[in-house]
């Protein structure tokens, strides 16, 4: 993890944070590389993955040999072309000489995990396209979200869900729950979070604004949620993420059970972080 405000611009603070990770050395020359932003709408930045962030890593993973390409599926009867382009994520994959794909229209597999007990036949329908990639880094921020009590690496992954499973998964109960199990079948290799801002109530699409001023990258999406939880706790938010112990917020509590990350604020590994920033952190993850 390290502050935004700390280097010269976006670029380095998150090639350093990708480096304290250890780097892109997982990707391996002709491997095709998805790079999943956040596009919930037609919103900007912190509502959704600044196009600049898609931009780097796409320059990020073209120098370590990898062929980038972005994919999402926006929010139910919205279209993700147009959110693309409202956003700027259209002109950034552009800008890279990279694809841009809607997943609207896209085929989809069904993946079987027994531990998805809460989707019908413990399945979850993903777009062909993100099945095929060799790799997945997942572009999220921090933001509170109305239904699911937080949107960050996680719930990002619901983007690569098949839309007409979209309004079953909300009920009935276990929404908060099948968030989590969707992770089951949707590994990223690298999470990115571009914490400089972020939403403390409110969210998805709009919120009260923090400003958090972190980036952080790891291949635990637990913990990355965990430390994203902590500064916008550290911010003010919203009781239902601000309150009580962050293992016992039901996404989280989830992932922890079926082994998705880490459980336990003594299990993550932040580096980066100067003391002051480590110690509280910690203090609400404890």
């Amino acid at each position: 993890m390290v502050r935004s405000a700390e280097h010269p611009g976006h670029r380095e603070a998150v090639e350093r944070a990708i480096a304290l990770f250890g780097g892109l050395g997982f990707v391996r020359p002709g491997e095709t590389v998805l790079l999943k932003p956040a596009v919930n709408s037609g919103s900007r930045y912190p509502a959704t993955t600044d196009p600049e962030t898609v931009l780097v890593m796409a320059e990020l993973v073209k120098e370590a040999g990898g062929e980038p390409f972005v994919a999402d599926r926006t929010m139910l009867l919205r279209s993700t072309e147009e959110a693309f382009r409202k956003t700027g994520i259209r002109d950034a994959a552009e800008q890279a000489g990279i694809p841009c794909y809607p997943l609207d229209d896209e085929d989809s597999v069904a993946i079987r995990h027994p531990l998805a007990r809460h989707w019908p036949g413990s399945r979850v329908c993903i777009y062909s396209p993100v099945v095929a990639a060799d790799h997945i880094i997942n572009l999220c921020t921090p933001r509170t979200h109305a239904l699911g009590g937080f949107t960050m690496s996680m719930k990002n992954n619901v983007g690569v869900v098949r839309n007409s499973s979209r309004p079953r998964m909300h009920f009935p109960r276990g929404l908060k729950e099948r968030l989590a199990e969707i992770n089951l079948v949707v590994r990223p290799s690298l999470v990115v979070m571009d914490g400089r801002e972020g939403f403390t109530d409110g969210g998805p699409d709009s919120g009260d604004l923090a400003r958090t001023g972190f980036i952080a990258a790891g291949s635990d999406p637990v913990a990355i949620d965990a430390i994203g939880l902590a500064h916008l706790r550290l911010e003010g938010a919203n009781p239902a993420i601000g309150e009580g112990s962050v293992w016992k917020i039901p996404m989280m509590k989830r992932a922890a059970l079926i082994g998705l990350g880490v459980g336990s604020e003594q299990a993550i590994d932040l580096v980066g972080a100067d003391p002051e920033s480590e110690a509280a952190l910690r203090a609400e993850l404890a």
